[in-house]
C-alpha cells in the first residue's frame, strides 16, 4: 500500500514511518493561521487532516459525493493509531469509527 503524508508547510513525505509520523504532528504546535494542519493521503483516495486540537477529518479525495466527517481524539497516541491505520489501509476499521458529519 502506498501512502504520503503532507507536513505542517503542505510538503508531502512518502510513507513516513511511526517515528515520521510523530514529526509530522509535532509540527502543529508552530500551526498559525495559514499553516494549520497535517495530513496523511492513502492510495485509495481517503485521507485524514489532523488539526491542533486532535481534530480529524475523515474524507475520500477522489470521490466527490462522500461527506468530509470528523472525530475528535483525547490524546495524540489515539491520533498516530489512526493514522497508522490508513497507512496500513485500514479503510472498513476507519469507517466504523463513530464520525460527525462536518
Amino acid at each position: 500500500m502506498s501512502y504520503f503524508m503532507n507536513n505542517i508547510m503542505g510538503e508531502s513525505i512518502d510513507e513516513p514511518d511511526e517515528e515520521g509520523i510523530r514529526e509530522v504532528l509535532a509540527e502543529l504546535r508552530d500551526a498559525d493561521s495559514e499553516h494549520f494542519d497535517v495530513s496523511l493521503v492513502h492510495e485509495s483516495g481517503w485521507s485524514l487532516s489532523v488539526y491542533p486540537d486532535k481534530n480529524l477529518v475523515w474524507e475520500n479525495v477522489n470521490e466527490d459525493e462522500v461527506r468530509p466527517r470528523d472525530l475528535t481524539l483525547d490524546s495524540w497516541q489515539g491520533v498516530v493509531d489512526v493514522l497508522l491505520k490508513l497507512s496500513r489501509g485500514e479503510i472498513s476499521t476507519l469507517n466504523s469509527l463513530d464520525w460527525r458529519e462536518s
